[in-house]
């Protein structure tokens, strides 16, 4: 199970619209506000969770809500009990995060998507009864106590840490916030300084075992580097052949004239001396995620930026570039076997209904549509593809 995604499921182009009407926002707005808060707000609870009686204290609260939130939440939206709504969500939030985090979270996610500190406090308000139904849920079909809890949101860390638009947890650096999904970014990064210290023997002979375990760090260089050339093959293979300039040096003199054509030297780079991404190489798909998070991160900020004519000129290149990313991470993803794919999918099907309510915001500007529908069109249908 992936919370980010089921959440985001919830949050369906509808419901997220009326959010955004509720607040005085324009969708696309609202869905870059929504994608960021979400994960922040998970990442706090894991935090909150794992700290003495932590985890108990949210129990307690997930025991309080109401069980029919979820199927009454739509229509709460822009009604008269919104607001009590949105309220009795904030208090729930500040007993459980303390309000200073809760303050921290609603501020970055604010000046991440351009709203001003009160549509972000209110949208956290109506976004927490949203986070705490799912777990609510969570925990009563599945019959976790308090222990339970905390061990979810453990191993949820991943897919927080995965779904966190790209650029919006430098705002949380230093606050704590993200502390509990911090560990294996960490983690991850030490790790690759050690493998690219041993490249050159990873390269050259297979990876090692102790016991059945696998040896992650021999591997996590060669796929990445797989991954990225069949990137770079996909979008510029073509391109870099055609480009080989021929050799300059003269055959020696005391061999003879070949009586064919002159060989030249091979220059391109040749991906597939890299193994390619295998399901026991858990890196490619680390890789692959990673690269899908920055694009989608980076088209909702492009989308987001997108008001008239002008606007949607100014942002084709970028939109241009992720398309051509987007298309990168389907080519690699194509190697992989079904089963492998499922983080990716996940991610993707967890962003697509907020991701197709910007771009049919961005499209449907006057002057903006003509611009940027080429680009947009093919990229949504590979995100689709990408999705199942």
């Amino acid at each position: 199970m992936n919370l980010v995604s089921t959440i985001m499921q919830f949050l369906a182009p509808a419901i997220i619209n009326r959010i955004a009407g509720s607040l005085g926002l324009g969708q696309g707005l609202a869905g870059k506000a929504i994608a960021a808060a979400i994960p922040a707000i998970l990442a706090a609870l894991a935090g909150s969770a794992n700290r003495s009686g932590g985890a108990q204290q949210l129990s307690s609260v997930l025991g309080q809500q109401d069980p029919g939130v979820l199927g009454n939440f739509a229509n709460m939206l822009g009604g008269p009990g919104q607001k009590t709504m949105a309220d009795n969500g904030l208090s729930s939030l500040s007993s459980l995060l303390g309000g200073s985090s809760t303050n921290v979270i609603a501020g970055a996610v604010g000046k991440f998507a351009g709203i001003d500190s009160a549509q972000s406090g209110a949208l956290m308000g109506m976004l927490a009864p949203v986070v705490l139904g799912q777990l609510a849920q969570t925990q009563r079909t599945s019959r976790l106590d308090a222990n339970g809890l905390a061990n979810l949101l453990n191993g949820q860390k991943d897919n927080i840490a995965a779904a966190m638009p790209a650029g919006f947890s430098n705002l949380l650096e230093g606050t704590g916030v993200l502390d509990a999904v911090s560990t294996r970014s960490q983690s991850t990064a030490h790790t690759t300084a050690t493998a690219q210290t041993t490249t050159a023997h990873t390269t050259s002979r297979p990876a090692e075992t102790t016991g059945s375990g696998f040896d992650f760090s021999r591997w996590l260089v060669p796929a990445a580097l797989a991954v990225l050339g069949l990137y770079l093959l996909n979008t510029y293979g073509c391109d870099r052949v055609d480009r080989v300039s021929e050799p300059t040096t003269p055959p020696a003199a005391t061999e003879p004239a070949a009586s064919g054509p002159t060989a030249t030297p091979d220059t391109t780079p040749t991906p597939t001396a890299v193994a390619p991404p295998t399901p026991s190489n858990p890196a490619s798909v680390t890789e692959l995620t990673s690269m899908t998070t920055k694009a989608l991160g980076s088209l909702t900020t492009a989308l987001g930026g997108i008001t008239d004519e002008a606007t949607a000129k100014a942002a084709l290149p970028s939109l241009q570039d992720i398309a051509r990313q987007i298309d990168g991470v389907k080519t690699a993803a194509a190697v992989l076997p079904s089963e492998a794919k499922t983080p990716i999918a996940q991610l993707v099907a967890g962003t697509l209904p907020s991701i197709v309510a910007a771009v049919e915001r961005a499209t449907g500007i006057p002057g903006a549509g003509a611009i940027i529908t080429p680009v947009l069109e093919p990229m949504v249908a590979n995100l689709g593809a990408l999705a199942k």
